[in-house]
């Protein structure tokens, strides 16, 4: 099976919950085991090679197979598990470096390093469900670690939703049959609520089934797809702290507040509502985030009156200005239920390529890095010369508009966002904070990236801010008292609106305060100096300025 897709998840009436299977190993191609019992598999860990990830991914993924198929006894296969724990987790950051945050659809190593960590956390969570049934057999040797066990499984699921939003892959339906089916298989056990200890996290407060499920449900909620690798790590360390705070009920309360519903019977995570619905099943069960939303709340409170990240436990090296942005879409997804998105369907043509992309696309030309206003070296001119008379020739334009293609993607579109995605193969790769150029049958627009995911499917989901300014190009040279070498940069210019004051796009490393930039268009000469960095993206700068 593809390891992104799990294997169908047991019925929630089975006595246990069934992992997506790894990939099998072709025949003769059985790792044997490399130790007897757990002090030999803490042994084999210490020597894996971690300098190399791809030796140590196939020999902690083989090791962790064999100790799944292995006669033995259930709390030593548990004790093992434990142990191999520490390396999955190390090899998992090691993974994270190559795979998390890349522009999508992925390719090559990016998408190999991605398939491999879901691999490993899959491989993690057949050992546990390995476990589960002499647990529900009632081995005695499992009796005092039941809540321990199912904790560690839970937080596997946990793990993997964490892989698929730095990866940024939808889950397949199956991972969340198959928490929900370790939480339920918790209740039924009566240790949701179990206090257990974990050196793995050791600033997490409060661990038990219940807060590791929460954990999970709520680092979903908080929509991975649209932050930042720093802004999901971030959350994921935050929440071993604060998700004991949501509990999920198996009966509704008194609440004036927003109420997470999840359907353990479902196929999905939770979803944020207004109010809990009219009638419920026994299936589901209703966490109410009002204690989260008010620590939330109280910590950008604090911060904005002084206080610093580290006083607040939220870490000594995040800034204020990342805790503030994170802290209020946190309290957006976790508080503050969706509205409903009244924008038209339609379909729009986007195109990325950074701030030279959009240049080309607004302005029908190519920016030519050598002159814009079109002085030609005697090479160009001897190939120009060959051409015979042609007006405006732009010999770059063939070639750029192979390389950034108009790329047609349906959804919701409305003056200010879009929602849309593109079944077919993209030549574009899409990233968060990604400049775009949109095009509908009015009018071309830019925007940036806010949101990206690829469904199981490979479908491409996309989300982008837009703004209202019209865009005209500008071609700029840094302006200097004396005569100034500086290649000219290409630029947009953001006509003023009711909504907004006028801005300029330009490349990234542009902006300095007080820098002027001098236009090199034909026409009376425009000077902008640079007064405020509007926004940040991961290809462009938006700024303000004064012209004269």
């Amino acid at each position: 099976m593809n390891s992104e897709a799990g294997a169908p998840a047991v019925p929630l009436a089975s006595p246990a919950p069934q992992v997506g299977a790894v990939p099998a190993r072709a025949a003769g191609e059985q790792v044997s085991l490399a130790f007897a019992d757990a002090d030999g598999a803490a042994r084999w860990a210490d020597a894996l090679p971690f300098a190399t990830v791809g030796q140590a991914y196939e020999g902690l993924v083989g090791q962790i197979r064999a100790v799944t198929a292995a006669p033995f006894s259930a709390r030593e296969r548990a004790t093992i598990a434990e142990v191999l724990r520490d390396p999955a987790g190390h090899l998992h950051t090691e993974l994270a470096r190559r795979y998390a945050g890349k522009p999508q659809p992925a390719i090559g190593r990016e998408r190999e390093a991605a398939d491999q960590a879901i691999t490993l956390w899959q491989s993690m969570w057949e050992l546990y469900s390995s476990c589960l049934k002499p647990l529900l057999e009632g081995d005695s040797e499992l009796a005092g670690v039941k809540a321990k066990l199912l904790q560690r499984g839970l937080h596997v699921g946990k793990q993997l939703v964490l892989v698929h939003g730095l990866a940024r892959r939808v889950p397949p339906p199956s991972l969340w049959q198959e928490l929900h089916a370790y939480y339920r298989l918790a209740e039924m056990l009566d240790c949701a609520v179990t206090a257990v200890s974990d050196d793995a996290t050791p600033n997490a407060v409060g661990i038990s089934c219940y807060s590791t499920y929460s954990h999970a449900l709520l680092l979903a909620l908080a929509d991975p797809y649209a932050m930042s690798v720093r802004q999901i790590e971030l959350a994921d360390r935050w929440l071993a702290q604060w998700a004991r705070k949501v509990f999920p009920y198996a009966q509704q309360r008194e609440t004036e507040g927003p109420v997470i519903v999840v359907d353990l019977d479902g196929a999905s995570p939770g979803v944020l509502l207004a109010s809990a619905p009219p009638s419920a099943t026994p299936s589901m069960r209703f966490g109410y985030p009002g204690k989260l939303a008010t620590s939330v709340r109280g910590r950008l409170k604090r911060l904005a009156g002084g206080a610093t990240p580290a006083e607040l436990a939220l870490g000594s090296d995040p800034s204020v200005e990342q805790c503030v942005a994170l802290l209020s879409h946190l309290d957006a997804r976790w508080y503050q239920a969706q509205r409903r998105d009244d924008s038209t369907r339609a379909a729009i043509d986007a195109c990325g390529g950074g701030v030279p992309g959009a240049y080309f696309r607004v302005a029908g030309r190519t920016f030519d890095r050598q002159d814009p206003l079109g002085r030609l070296s005697y090479a160009n001119s001897q190939h120009l010369a060959t051409l015979g008379a042609l007006t405006d020739y732009d010999r770059h334009k063939e070639d750029a508009e192979r390389r950034l293609p108009w790329e047609r993607l349906e959804g919701r579109y409305s003056w200010r966002e879009a929602h849309v995605t593109r079944v077919a193969p993209t030549q574009h790769r899409w990233f968060l904070d990604q400049l775009v150029v949109v095009r509908d049958e009015e009018r071309t627009r830019l925007g940036v990236v806010s949101r990206i995911s690829i469904g199981p499917d490979g479908e491409l989901d996309v989300s982008m801010k837009l703004w209202p300014g019209s865009p005209k190009t500008r071609a700029m040279r840094p302006f200097m008292t004396a005569h100034s070498e500086d290649p000219p940069v290409p630029s947009i210019l953001l006509a003023e609106t009711q909504e907004e004051p006028a801005s300029l796009v330009v490349p990234p490393r542009t902006f300095s305060p007080g820098r002027t930039l001098r236009s090199m268009d034909p026409g009376p000469e425009r000077t902008y100096k640079l007064t405020r960095l509007l926004q940040r993206g991961a290809d462009f700068e938006r700024v303000a300025f004064d012209e004269s």
